[in-house]
């Protein structure tokens, strides 16, 4: 499994996420990607430096949470480059619903990142600009980020108010933030 696969830098890794925002973060028991596969592509954020060869051959899993589709924020697509927020479930001042929704905006009103509450801690891609188009998809570097969240069974969003334990509420290309407090 990945946790066997990885045990050898497990203390060192930080999180590994795919092209697609899906993360293996240790720190929250999270694991959105499924299978690694051979081949695939995978970013590693480590605390310090550690040599790690790839096991060939193997598939892994370890805790597998497939994330529930959101039914009110929009899919966002990936554009290149993204940061991750972490939002543990001691940070809520009042635990969301199960089915509940986490949409994240940039100061223009662009839906960059989006994701339903299981009941467990959530990570949040919050994708950048694609630098290589002529419209405006994402993040820019520092820009702000505010979140809503969507109450499954009345329908009413509202805004979030964020206190971070680690990082700030801007963006960073391959940044991590970490809310210690969240409001609603």
């Amino acid at each position: 499994n990945i946790e066997n696969m990885m045990d050898p830098i497990m203390d060192e890794l930080l999180i590994i996420k795919d092209e697609n925002g899906n993360v293996f973060w240790p720190l929250f028991d999270l694991n959105s990607i499924g299978n690694m596969d051979p081949g695939e592509g995978y970013q590693t954020k480590m605390e310090n430096t550690e040599v790690f060869s790839y096991p060939s051959g193997e598939l892994s899993r370890y805790s597998y949470i497939p994330l529930s589709p959101t039914i009110h924020f929009d899919k966002v697509h990936s554009t290149g480059n993204n940061m991750t927020i972490g939002l543990p479930l001691h940070a809520w001042e009042s635990t969301p619903l199960i089915g509940d929704e986490v949409g994240a905006y940039g100061v223009d009103g662009i839906l960059i990142g989006s994701t339903t509450f299981q009941g467990e801690h959530l990570a949040l891609t919050i994708w950048g600009d694609d630098l290589t188009t002529d419209t405006k998809d994402g993040l820019s570097e520092g820009e702000k980020i505010s979140f809503r969240l969507w109450n499954s069974q009345t329908g009413v969003e509202q805004l979030l108010e964020v206190r971070w334990e680690e990082g700030v509420g801007v963006y960073t290309t391959d940044g991590i933030s970490i809310a210690g407090q969240i409001m609603n």
